[in-house]
């Protein structure tokens, strides 16, 4: 059996990655010279990578991971709320940016920018938040959660 946490936590680092290449091009939108088409198509794809990605983490945490912690160690409860309301935000905010950059036209890119730069600041900080507090999470669950809750944990996971 591998481990749900650590698969979990696997999953999340690919998710980072992903958003970190995101804030690069999202930086290049930002710089002085004016991004041709190919960059612009490559942060749209990336966009698109990392939404995707993001909802099918999102939707293993809020149907397996969240329902077992708040059957299994209750007192986490409020820690899996707040995750749970971030997962709107972040993902409100992806789709957002997604949308906008999709369907700028290219006579229209310059006026998108602040558009795409306050987007993308308002994800960046949900998620910077979401994955710290995730994180401890994750290495709670590493601590205490014994075999037969790992097995079940990835009985739980496994069927989404």
């Amino acid at each position: 059996m591998t481990d749900p946490v650590l698969k979990l936590e696997h999953s999340h680092a690919t998710l980072t990655r992903l958003a970190l290449e995101v804030r690069e091009l999202v930086r290049a939108e930002k710089g002085e010279r004016r991004p041709d088409v190919v960059m612009r198509k490559r942060l749209l794809s990336r966009l698109e990578v990392l939404r995707d990605e993001l909802l099918g983490h999102f939707a293993h945490e809020e149907e397996g991971l969240f329902p077992f912690v708040r059957r299994n160690l209750p007192r986490e409860s409020n820690v899996v709320d707040r995750l749970q309301d971030a997962h709107d935000t972040i993902c409100g905010s992806l789709v957002r940016l997604t949308h906008l950059v999709g369907h700028a036209d290219e006579e229209g890119l310059d006026a998108i920018r602040p558009a795409l730069v306050a987007l993308h600041e308002r994800f960046e900080k949900a998620y910077a938040e979401h994955s710290q507090e995730e994180a401890l999470l994750f290495e709670g669950l590493g601590r205490t959660l014994d075999q037969r809750q790992r097995a079940e944990l990835a009985e739980m996971l496994h069927g989404l």
